[in-house]
């Protein structure tokens, strides 16, 4: 499953960026986030709560780093893959901002269950709700 969203942030695309690059943020944009531990300057621990009671846990990777502009970070587990890719540009005072994130499940009854839960908006309107408190949290100061 790919999601693809895009919002603009009235703020420097090199505070945003600073501001998505320190993933501990992201815990309290995205209420499916348990925890996230920060294991060094490349890479980060998760642990997300998944539909019915499931907990994945895995280590991300950030693989480009370019700030300002763009922030890539993958993650391979036994449950699946899941790569995310932030692109910023900035137009006057504005950032876009671009995202693409993207998973792939292995065991079969996890398809069918994030099949089943993507009709009711999961995790996308996660995404969203995210999105938004980041972009509120930005121009409104930390």
């Amino acid at each position: 499953m790919i999601l693809h969203k895009q919002l603009t942030i009235n703020a420097p695309a090199i505070e945003v960026f600073e501001h998505w690059a320190d993933f501990r943020h992201f815990q309290s944009y995205i209420p499916i986030i348990e925890s996230i531990e920060i294991v060094d300057d490349r890479r980060s621990r998760w642990c997300i709560r998944a539909p019915l009671s499931h907990r994945v846990i895995f280590d991300s990777l950030i693989t480009a780093f370019e700030p300002g502009k763009n922030l890539v970070w993958e993650s391979h587990h036994r449950d699946g893959f899941a790569r995310g890719d932030v692109r910023l540009s900035q137009q006057s005072n504005q950032t876009q901002v671009e995202l693409e994130f993207e998973y792939r499940l292995h065991p079969r009854w996890m398809q069918h269950i994030a099949r089943l839960v993507s009709h009711f908006g999961f995790p996308s309107l996660a995404f969203d709700h995210g999105l938004l408190s980041i972009k509120h949290k930005i121009e409104n100061g930390y």
